[in-house]
């Protein structure tokens, strides 16, 4: 079964997502910063885990673009699945600083909430599609 040119592009896009969390909670968003002693807080913990979160839904994104159409659907699922894992990880399953001012709570946290948002959004309408597609 080919996949239609909507369903192609948004696998891309969905992959580039994934890959935008990955990288950017390391390199855009990050959370806070080493202590003064070298250590670092429990938000570095969930920094860590999300991106490794994301670098497993770049991975099913981007098996997704090169399978065909029914089989693309089950990796949009489970990707969304994951992606809703890393949306309630920081603050949620692993806490983070205590003030509200805080790299983590402040940028991070709410960065990673939208992408998951926006990639759960682009999957659902990859889902559709591929699931239209009578090829």
């Amino acid at each position: 079964m080919n996949k239609t040119k909507g369903s192609l592009i948004t696998s891309i896009i969905m992959f580039v997502t994934g890959a935008f969390l990955a990288l950017g909670v390391v390199f855009i968003f990050p959370a806070c910063d080493a202590k003064p002693d070298g250590s670092f807080m429990h938000c570095h913990d969930a920094q860590n885990i999300t991106m490794f979160i994301g670098i497993g839904i770049t991975a099913l994104s981007l098996i997704g673009v090169f399978t065909p159409s029914k089989l693309t659907a089950v990796f949009s699922c489970l990707s969304t699945l994951a992606a809703a894992a890393a949306a309630i990880l920081p603050g949620t399953v692993i806490k983070l600083c205590m003030m509200d001012t805080m790299q983590c709570r402040a940028v991070m946290r709410p960065a990673v909430i939208v992408t998951c948002a926006v990639f759960a959004l682009i999957a659902v309408v990859n889902v559709i599609l591929d699931l239209k597609n009578k090829n």
